[in-house]
């Protein structure tokens, strides 16, 4: 009976607490959450301000306290936003925390900083980082955070006002071009950069960057601080993945959900059939991504050459960097020569890392979520290859073989003499892969000869394949267009692959790239012409290096005029978004019209 009472005399506080709560909230939603929202967006840019102050700029040591109470402040104010939002919500708490769980994950973290910090300091010092370099550690982690909750409220916001569907053409290569635009800001800043950096080189290499190509114009080792080359660094991940893809994951991530007009772009995007699995493969894309990657950085780091002594804190940045470098095809490196440094071109093990993320990065993100879902379900007898998964392997395959034998074959006597049968079958399968869109280089290029530089060409125009983060025409781009000239030659309409009919919009999709993308490369060669002095074979070279955005180079990047450089930045751009995709994205869509003309058959060939 006593157990009874004291039961319904906590039922009727909890019920008082209830009534006051919904009073409060009513009060709180009312006239405290419009104010609190104002302040929100307010913090939000004296966040980004402070962030661009502490990374780009340098200022009085006299203003660091003020700055450091500035950070302690914002992320006080966010805390004490988050925990009002929780508790006043008008919706369930359990369909608040599946919302808004990125936000509870900031808090959490920022929960586990403030209650270990001390045990943080310890380990970080244990590294040799000094007690300035915590403190900026954790500001920046404070602001990093902060601004992943304004994001987080950005994209919540976005959802409630659906606007017109756009082209897809137009928000890829708009969002490169943003990215650009933004890189190109972001390396200005004074403490981006050792010394004076000229505009062009900084376009240059922004441009490079972001097409994940890894042409340069200077040496980002040594011209380019921690900040520049992280900021490098962020314009490769972004690129290789692709601005539209990472926002879009973030916006059903961030949301728990997303609207149909993002799903049907993403749809559109990655070229499938259906919105649910353009979704599923989106989620894929960008996790397996930094999976990837990560695993990736781990075993550069464990087979890291024991003959480059490096601090350990540099050791584990040059892993991550060179790993992200390698899978977004980037080609991009932190060592004077790159690979081509004694220590690593006699280290089989660390090249071995970077070739097998290099194919990875080139398969395509589709491709490598078939391969998972293979691996991890081995006796799906519902499982089955797509056909450009099939494409992908085939062409793959015989590009892989074909560039190694040509190179063991055409230089041994050149790039590859003096060296034992074993490194010069490593160095040749290195350099068939490199060739791919990657980049990167073990052996002296300008000892090429011409018959495996015109190999070359080849290799580097067709590319990697599609969605992925390599350019070039693409592999299945080859595949394609080699099938329609078999069944031109049989003198068969349709073509047939597995099983399966392939749409007469991607023959014609592949035969217009292959030939936009000729235009380009010879239009870029005859104006280098105009511009450089250089060797006809350098000048080739250069342009389709640029347009498969591959990275290699004959030596003639550096040498390149203001005029040169604009070309070759042209150049790479197109190869990265595309020269049919561009051309979608400038162009007005013709409506579609019911009648049609009589037929006539013109002679051609």
């Amino acid at each position: 009976m006593k157990f009874k009472r004291i039961l319904v005399f906590l039922l009727k506080i909890f019920e008082s607490l209830q009534s006051k709560r919904f009073e409060i909230r009513k009060l709180y939603m009312e006239h405290l959450r419009p104010m609190g929202r104002m302040f929100y967006i307010f913090f939000g840019f004296l966040s980004v301000a402070i962030l661009i102050l502490d990374f780009g700029f340098y200022y009085p040591v006299e203003l660091k306290p003020y700055v450091t109470i500035s950070i302690r402040t914002l992320v006080s104010f966010f805390i004490g936003y988050e925990t009002l939002h929780l508790i006043f919500t008008n919706k369930k708490w359990k369909e608040y925390l599946d919302l808004h769980k990125i936000e509870l994950i900031i808090l959490l973290m920022l929960g586990l900083e403030v209650i270990y910090e001390k045990n943080i300091i310890s380990v970080l010092k244990s590294y040799h980082i000094s007690g300035d370099d915590t403190t900026l550690i954790f500001l920046s982690a404070n602001q990093f955070l902060f601004l992943f909750s304004n994001l987080a409220h950005f994209f919540r916001l976005s959802k409630k006002r659906e606007s017109k569907k756009l082209n897809p053409s137009i928000v890829f290569v708009g969002s490169f071009a943003f990215i650009i635009l933004m890189g190109v800001c972001f390396l200005h800043f004074p403490k981006s950069t050792n010394g004076d950096v000229r505009t062009i080189d900084i376009l240059f290499t922004t441009i490079s960057a972001t097409c994940v190509t890894g042409l340069s114009t200077l040496d980002i080792s040594s011209q380019f601080t921690l900040t520049g080359q992280l900021v490098i660094l962020l314009l490769i991940q972004v690129g290789g993945l692709g601005l539209m893809t990472l926002t879009s994951f973030f916006s059903i991530f961030l949301t728990g959900k997303g609207s149909v007009s993002d799903t049907l772009m993403v749809k559109d995007l990655l070229s499938e059939e259906t919105m649910g699995r353009a979704k599923e493969i989106l989620k894929q894309i960008t996790l397996q991504t930094l999976a990837i990657e990560l695993i990736g950085a781990i075993l550069l780091f464990y087979r890291f050459p024991d003959t480059f002594l490096l601090p350990l804190p540099e050791k584990i940045y040059y892993s991550i960097f060179h790993s992200i470098s390698a899978f977004c095809n980037a080609g991009f490196s932190l060592l004077p020569n790159g690979l081509a440094t004694d220590a690593f071109r006699e280290s089989e093990g660390f090249l071995s890392i970077i070739m097998i993320l290099i194919v990875l990065g080139g398969l395509g993100f589709p491709v490598i979520h078939q391969i998972r879902t293979k691996i991890q379900r081995p006796l799906d007898y519902k499982f089955r290859w797509s056909i450009t998964s099939k494409l992908v392997f085939g062409v793959t395959a015989f590009l892989l073989l074909f560039g190694f034998i040509s190179y063991f074959f055409l230089e041994s006597e050149r790039s590859l003499s003096g060296l034992p049968l074993e490194k010069r079958i490593f160095h040749s399968l290195f350099y068939s892969i490199t060739t791919r869109t990657a980049g990167f280089n073990t052996v002296d290029l300008s000892l090429m000869g011409y018959p495996m530089t015109f190999i070359s060409f080849f290799l580097m125009w067709v590319g990697a394949s599609p969605i992925s983060t390599g350019g070039g025409i693409k592999t299945t781009t080859l595949a394609i267009s080699f099938l329609n000239i078999s069944n031109q030659i049989r003198g068969k309409e349709r073509m047939e692959i597995g099983h399966r009919t392939i749409a007469n919009s991607t023959i014609s999709r592949a035969s217009a790239t292959i030939v936009l993308s000729l235009f380009v490369i010879f239009s870029a060669i005859f104006c280098l012409l105009l511009t450089e002095t250089a060797p006809f074979i350098d000048l080739c070279f250069e342009v389709v290096s640029a347009f498969g955005t591959v990275g290699l180079t004959r030596g003639l990047t550096p040498n390149l005029s203001d005029y040169g450089k604009i070309l070759i930045c042209i150049v790479m751009f197109v190869g990265r978004v595309g020269i049919l995709t561009l051309l979608i994205a400038l162009s007005k869509k013709v409506d579609h019209i019911a009648y049609e003309y009589p037929k006539e058959y013109v002679v051609v060939g």
